[in-house]
Protein backbone atom coordinates (compact mmCIF):
# COMPACT_ATOMS: atom_id res chain seq x y z
CA UNK A 1 0.00 0.00 0.00
CA UNK A 2 1.15 3.63 -0.65
CA UNK A 3 -0.14 7.09 0.55
CA UNK A 4 1.23 10.11 -0.84
CA UNK A 5 1.08 13.85 -1.74
CA UNK A 6 1.24 15.82 -4.84
CA UNK A 7 1.10 19.47 -4.59
CA UNK A 8 -0.30 21.30 -7.22
CA UNK A 9 -0.04 25.05 -7.84
CA UNK A 10 -3.71 26.28 -9.13
CA UNK A 11 -4.01 29.80 -11.05
CA UNK A 12 -7.20 31.31 -10.34
CA UNK A 13 -9.46 33.12 -13.09
CA UNK A 14 -9.12 36.52 -10.76
CA UNK A 15 -7.93 38.02 -7.80
CA UNK A 16 -10.12 36.16 -5.01
CA UNK A 17 -10.36 38.92 -2.55
CA UNK A 18 -12.35 38.47 0.59
CA UNK A 19 -12.54 40.62 3.77
CA UNK A 20 -9.62 38.90 5.54
CA UNK A 21 -7.10 38.08 2.31
CA UNK A 22 -7.02 38.09 -1.46
CA UNK A 23 -4.66 35.67 -3.57
CA UNK A 24 -4.38 34.71 -7.50
CA UNK A 25 -3.66 31.53 -6.62
CA UNK A 26 -3.96 28.49 -4.28
CA UNK A 27 -1.62 25.90 -3.26
CA UNK A 28 -3.42 22.75 -2.86
CA UNK A 29 -2.32 18.57 -2.64
CA UNK A 30 -3.97 15.64 -4.27
CA UNK A 31 -3.87 12.71 -2.44
CA UNK A 32 -3.18 9.62 -3.92
CA UNK A 33 -3.88 6.14 -2.00
CA UNK A 34 -2.54 2.86 -4.42
CA UNK A 35 -3.58 -0.63 -2.55
CA UNK A 36 -4.71 -3.91 -4.49
CA UNK A 37 -8.30 -2.63 -5.01
CA UNK A 38 -7.07 0.57 -6.94
CA UNK A 39 -5.90 4.08 -7.26
CA UNK A 40 -7.80 6.27 -5.22
CA UNK A 41 -7.60 10.66 -5.20
CA UNK A 42 -9.01 13.04 -2.99
CA UNK A 43 -8.01 16.64 -2.23
CA UNK A 44 -6.13 18.57 0.38
CA UNK A 45 -7.06 22.37 0.34
CA UNK A 46 -5.57 24.56 2.93
CA UNK A 47 -7.23 27.35 4.72
CA UNK A 48 -5.53 30.05 6.24
CA UNK A 49 -8.53 31.16 8.42
CA UNK A 50 -7.86 27.70 10.26
CA UNK A 51 -3.95 28.19 10.45
CA UNK A 52 -2.98 25.80 7.50
CA UNK A 53 -0.74 26.15 5.07
CA UNK A 54 0.82 24.35 2.28
CA UNK A 55 4.04 23.42 4.73
CA UNK A 56 2.52 22.61 7.67
CA UNK A 57 0.34 20.16 5.65
CA UNK A 58 3.67 18.33 4.57
CA UNK A 59 4.98 18.62 7.84
CA UNK A 60 1.46 16.77 9.54
CA UNK A 61 1.19 14.36 6.81
CA UNK A 62 4.77 13.15 7.06
CA UNK A 63 4.84 12.93 10.41
CA UNK A 64 1.71 11.03 10.90
CA UNK A 65 2.43 8.75 7.78
CA UNK A 66 5.79 7.98 9.76
CA UNK A 67 3.72 7.01 12.94
CA UNK A 68 1.05 4.62 11.31
CA UNK A 69 1.30 1.87 9.81
CA UNK A 70 -1.27 1.95 7.06
CA UNK A 71 -1.42 -1.08 6.29
CA UNK A 72 -3.34 -2.29 9.03
CA UNK A 73 -6.37 0.23 7.65
CA UNK A 74 -8.85 -2.45 6.89
CA UNK A 75 -12.36 -0.83 7.42
CA UNK A 76 -14.04 2.51 8.76
CA UNK A 77 -13.51 1.67 12.43
CA UNK A 78 -9.12 1.24 12.25
CA UNK A 79 -9.53 4.03 9.70
CA UNK A 80 -11.40 6.39 12.56
CA UNK A 81 -9.01 5.79 15.61
CA UNK A 82 -5.60 6.35 13.34
CA UNK A 83 -6.64 9.28 12.31
CA UNK A 84 -8.14 10.37 15.82
CA UNK A 85 -4.89 9.34 17.00
CA UNK A 86 -3.22 12.70 16.08
CA UNK A 87 -4.48 16.12 16.00
CA UNK A 88 -4.34 16.72 12.52
CA UNK A 89 -5.63 19.81 10.19
CA UNK A 90 -9.26 19.22 9.18
CA UNK A 91 -8.33 19.21 5.19
CA UNK A 92 -5.49 16.88 5.80
CA UNK A 93 -7.71 14.84 7.87
CA UNK A 94 -10.48 14.80 5.05
CA UNK A 95 -8.14 14.19 1.95
CA UNK A 96 -6.71 11.12 3.53
CA UNK A 97 -10.03 9.95 5.24
CA UNK A 98 -11.89 10.31 1.83
CA UNK A 99 -9.01 8.32 -0.32
CA UNK A 100 -9.16 6.05 2.34
CA UNK A 101 -13.27 5.51 2.15
CA UNK A 102 -13.40 5.57 -1.60
CA UNK A 103 -10.86 2.18 -1.88
CA UNK A 104 -13.00 0.84 0.94
CA UNK A 105 -16.26 1.09 -1.48
CA UNK A 106 -14.69 -0.19 -4.05
CA UNK A 107 -13.48 -2.98 -1.90
CA UNK A 108 -17.23 -3.78 -1.00
CA UNK A 109 -18.18 -3.50 -5.16
CA UNK A 110 -20.18 -0.20 -3.95
CA UNK A 111 -20.16 3.55 -5.05
CA UNK A 112 -18.65 5.58 -2.13
CA UNK A 113 -22.24 6.70 -1.96
CA UNK A 114 -24.10 3.60 -1.40
CA UNK A 115 -20.78 2.80 1.25
CA UNK A 116 -21.95 5.82 3.06
CA UNK A 117 -25.19 5.11 2.94
CA UNK A 118 -26.61 8.76 1.30
CA UNK A 119 -29.17 9.67 -1.07
CA UNK A 120 -28.72 8.94 -4.81
CA UNK A 121 -26.62 11.81 -6.25
CA UNK A 122 -28.73 14.20 -8.49
CA UNK A 123 -27.88 17.09 -10.38
CA UNK A 124 -27.43 20.12 -8.80
CA UNK A 125 -27.52 23.89 -9.42
CA UNK A 126 -24.74 25.76 -7.66
CA UNK A 127 -24.49 29.83 -6.96
CA UNK A 128 -21.67 31.38 -8.89
CA UNK A 129 -18.77 33.63 -6.29
CA UNK A 130 -17.77 36.68 -6.84
CA UNK A 131 -14.94 37.92 -4.78
CA UNK A 132 -14.80 42.05 -3.65
CA UNK A 133 -14.14 43.91 -6.48
CA UNK A 134 -14.47 47.90 -7.55
CA UNK A 135 -17.58 48.68 -8.09
CA UNK A 136 -16.57 49.65 -12.07
CA UNK A 137 -15.41 46.22 -12.32
CA UNK A 138 -18.68 44.20 -11.50
CA UNK A 139 -20.27 44.79 -14.95
CA UNK A 140 -17.66 42.90 -16.32
CA UNK A 141 -17.82 40.15 -13.89
CA UNK A 142 -21.51 39.56 -14.41
CA UNK A 143 -21.75 39.48 -17.47
CA UNK A 144 -20.20 36.19 -18.53
CA UNK A 145 -22.51 34.25 -15.48
CA UNK A 146 -25.60 34.82 -16.52
CA UNK A 147 -26.51 31.57 -16.45
CA UNK A 148 -26.27 31.23 -12.74
CA UNK A 149 -29.81 31.14 -10.81
CA UNK A 150 -27.78 32.29 -7.89
CA UNK A 151 -24.44 34.39 -6.98
CA UNK A 152 -22.56 34.32 -3.82
CA UNK A 153 -21.21 37.91 -3.23
CA UNK A 154 -18.11 38.42 -0.79
CA UNK A 155 -18.59 41.64 0.92
CA UNK A 156 -17.20 43.74 3.81
CA UNK A 157 -18.42 46.39 5.98
CA UNK A 158 -16.78 49.16 4.20
CA UNK A 159 -17.71 47.87 0.36
CA UNK A 160 -20.90 45.85 0.79
CA UNK A 161 -23.64 48.48 0.44
CA UNK A 162 -22.17 50.39 -3.28
CA UNK A 163 -21.17 46.78 -4.52
CA UNK A 164 -24.56 45.71 -3.95
CA UNK A 165 -26.21 48.37 -4.67
CA UNK A 166 -23.89 48.28 -8.18
CA UNK A 167 -25.07 44.26 -8.40
CA UNK A 168 -28.98 45.21 -8.62
CA UNK A 169 -28.02 46.98 -11.19
CA UNK A 170 -27.83 44.56 -13.34
CA UNK A 171 -29.27 41.29 -12.31
CA UNK A 172 -31.96 40.04 -10.06
CA UNK A 173 -31.25 36.68 -9.26
CA UNK A 174 -30.93 35.20 -5.93
CA UNK A 175 -27.91 36.78 -3.68
CA UNK A 176 -26.64 34.93 -1.18
CA UNK A 177 -24.34 37.78 0.64
CA UNK A 178 -21.07 36.21 2.50
CA UNK A 179 -19.34 38.67 5.13
CA UNK A 180 -16.46 36.04 6.25
CA UNK A 181 -17.22 37.34 9.79
CA UNK A 182 -15.65 41.23 9.04
CA UNK A 183 -18.85 43.11 10.70
CA UNK A 184 -17.86 43.80 14.89
CA UNK A 185 -20.52 45.49 15.69
CA UNK A 186 -24.61 44.48 15.38
CA UNK A 187 -25.78 47.85 15.46
CA UNK A 188 -23.66 48.87 12.55
CA UNK A 189 -25.02 45.62 10.74
CA UNK A 190 -28.72 46.18 11.45
CA UNK A 191 -28.29 50.13 9.47
CA UNK A 192 -26.31 47.29 6.59
CA UNK A 193 -29.57 45.32 6.49
CA UNK A 194 -32.02 48.29 5.93
CA UNK A 195 -30.48 48.76 2.37
CA UNK A 196 -31.19 45.48 1.41
CA UNK A 197 -34.96 45.89 0.55
CA UNK A 198 -35.85 45.19 -2.58
CA UNK A 199 -33.11 43.11 -3.20
CA UNK A 200 -33.18 39.44 -3.73
CA UNK A 201 -31.66 38.09 -0.52
CA UNK A 202 -31.02 34.39 -0.15
CA UNK A 203 -29.66 34.00 2.55
CA UNK A 204 -26.48 36.40 4.64
CA UNK A 205 -23.26 34.17 5.46
CA UNK A 206 -21.50 34.93 8.45
CA UNK A 207 -21.72 38.43 9.37
CA UNK A 208 -20.16 38.45 12.46
CA UNK A 209 -16.97 36.61 14.10
CA UNK A 210 -17.45 32.81 15.01
CA UNK A 211 -17.36 34.15 19.09
CA UNK A 212 -19.96 36.82 18.93
CA UNK A 213 -22.43 34.25 20.24
CA UNK A 214 -24.84 37.03 22.02
CA UNK A 215 -24.86 39.25 19.06
CA UNK A 216 -26.00 36.12 16.72
CA UNK A 217 -28.73 35.65 18.92
CA UNK A 218 -29.73 38.91 18.25
CA UNK A 219 -29.72 39.22 15.26
CA UNK A 220 -31.36 36.00 14.36
CA UNK A 221 -34.73 37.85 16.29
CA UNK A 222 -34.50 40.90 14.60
CA UNK A 223 -33.61 39.86 10.79
CA UNK A 224 -36.06 38.66 7.91
CA UNK A 225 -33.57 37.19 6.61
CA UNK A 226 -31.78 33.85 6.84
CA UNK A 227 -28.76 33.51 8.77
CA UNK A 228 -25.81 31.26 7.18
CA UNK A 229 -23.45 29.83 9.50
CA UNK A 230 -19.50 29.23 8.24
CA UNK A 231 -16.96 29.73 10.17
CA UNK A 232 -18.87 29.05 13.37
CA UNK A 233 -18.87 25.05 12.79
CA UNK A 234 -15.69 23.25 12.05
CA UNK A 235 -14.97 19.66 12.91
CA UNK A 236 -17.18 20.03 16.24
CA UNK A 237 -20.70 21.23 15.99
CA UNK A 238 -23.04 22.28 18.71
CA UNK A 239 -26.23 22.29 17.16
CA UNK A 240 -28.67 23.19 20.09
CA UNK A 241 -26.53 26.49 19.90
CA UNK A 242 -26.27 26.90 16.43
CA UNK A 243 -30.12 26.89 16.11
CA UNK A 244 -30.52 29.46 18.75
CA UNK A 245 -27.73 31.86 16.51
CA UNK A 246 -28.29 31.02 12.97
CA UNK A 247 -31.42 29.33 10.47
CA UNK A 248 -29.03 27.55 8.20
CA UNK A 249 -25.46 25.87 8.15
CA UNK A 250 -22.97 25.33 5.42
CA UNK A 251 -21.14 22.32 5.91
CA UNK A 252 -17.70 22.28 4.00
CA UNK A 253 -15.84 18.73 3.49
CA UNK A 254 -12.13 20.60 4.36
CA UNK A 255 -13.28 22.18 7.36
CA UNK A 256 -15.11 19.12 9.02
CA UNK A 257 -12.30 16.85 7.72
CA UNK A 258 -14.62 13.68 7.00
CA UNK A 259 -16.90 13.05 4.83
CA UNK A 260 -18.91 10.50 7.57
CA UNK A 261 -19.08 13.97 10.09
CA UNK A 262 -20.63 15.95 7.42
CA UNK A 263 -22.75 13.45 6.82
CA UNK A 264 -24.13 13.62 10.66
CA UNK A 265 -23.51 17.20 10.61
CA UNK A 266 -26.27 17.45 8.06
CA UNK A 267 -28.28 15.06 9.89
CA UNK A 268 -28.08 16.64 13.09
CA UNK A 269 -28.55 20.21 11.44
CA UNK A 270 -32.47 19.14 10.03
CA UNK A 271 -33.50 17.53 13.79
CA UNK A 272 -32.47 21.10 14.65
CA UNK A 273 -35.14 22.33 12.10
CA UNK A 274 -32.03 24.01 10.16
CA UNK A 275 -31.49 24.20 6.50
CA UNK A 276 -28.09 23.00 4.69
CA UNK A 277 -25.95 24.20 2.56
CA UNK A 278 -23.21 21.65 1.11
CA UNK A 279 -20.00 24.34 0.21
CA UNK A 280 -16.53 24.11 -0.35
CA UNK A 281 -13.16 26.26 -0.36
CA UNK A 282 -11.30 26.64 -3.98
CA UNK A 283 -10.50 22.99 -4.98
CA UNK A 284 -10.08 21.17 -8.27
CA UNK A 285 -12.78 18.96 -8.92
CA UNK A 286 -11.28 16.29 -7.28
CA UNK A 287 -12.11 17.92 -3.98
CA UNK A 288 -15.74 19.37 -5.41
CA UNK A 289 -16.84 15.65 -6.83
CA UNK A 290 -16.54 14.40 -2.88
CA UNK A 291 -19.31 17.64 -1.95
CA UNK A 292 -21.26 16.31 -4.93
CA UNK A 293 -22.17 13.31 -3.35
CA UNK A 294 -24.52 15.34 -0.93
CA UNK A 295 -26.20 17.07 -3.49
CA UNK A 296 -29.31 15.31 -2.70
CA UNK A 297 -29.49 16.05 1.29
CA UNK A 298 -28.80 19.30 1.03
CA UNK A 299 -31.04 22.50 0.15
CA UNK A 300 -28.39 24.98 -1.01
CA UNK A 301 -25.24 24.00 -2.95
CA UNK A 302 -22.02 25.76 -3.52
CA UNK A 303 -19.48 23.58 -5.28
CA UNK A 304 -17.75 26.68 -7.76
CA UNK A 305 -14.57 26.27 -6.47
CA UNK A 306 -13.29 24.31 -9.50
CA UNK A 307 -15.20 27.15 -11.80
CA UNK A 308 -12.72 29.60 -10.33
CA UNK A 309 -9.70 27.80 -11.10
CA UNK A 310 -7.77 28.81 -13.99
CA UNK A 311 -7.33 25.43 -16.75
CA UNK A 312 -8.99 23.40 -13.83
CA UNK A 313 -6.76 19.91 -14.39
CA UNK A 314 -8.97 17.11 -13.79
CA UNK A 315 -12.60 17.87 -15.75
CA UNK A 316 -14.36 15.45 -12.87
CA UNK A 317 -18.17 17.61 -12.70
CA UNK A 318 -19.81 19.49 -15.90
CA UNK A 319 -21.63 22.89 -15.74
CA UNK A 320 -24.11 23.53 -17.62
CA UNK A 321 -26.54 26.68 -17.19
CA UNK A 322 -25.32 26.37 -13.55
CA UNK A 323 -26.17 22.79 -13.14
CA UNK A 324 -23.51 20.64 -11.71
CA UNK A 325 -23.44 16.72 -12.85
CA UNK A 326 -20.80 14.24 -11.48
CA UNK A 327 -19.03 12.17 -13.94
CA UNK A 328 -17.15 8.73 -13.13
CA UNK A 329 -14.17 8.96 -11.60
Amino acid sequence: MKLWLEKIHLDLKVNWKLSRNQTTFKENYIVHLENKDGTFRSEIAPNIRYGETPEKIQQQFELWLKNTDIEKIKNEKELTLKLDKTPLFHSLRFGIESAFLSSFAKHEGESLGEFLKLPRPILVDTSFSMPILPVNEIAAYLAPITRFSSLKIKVNAETAEDMLSEIKKHTNVKLRVDANEDWKDLDAFFRFQETLKGMNIELIEQPFPSSMHQEYKELKKNTPYKILADESIEDIGNFTELAMQFHAVNIKLMKTGSLIKARDFILEAKRHNMTTMMGCMIETSIGNSYGMLFGGMVEYVDLDGFLLVKDEPFHLITEKNGTLKLLDQ
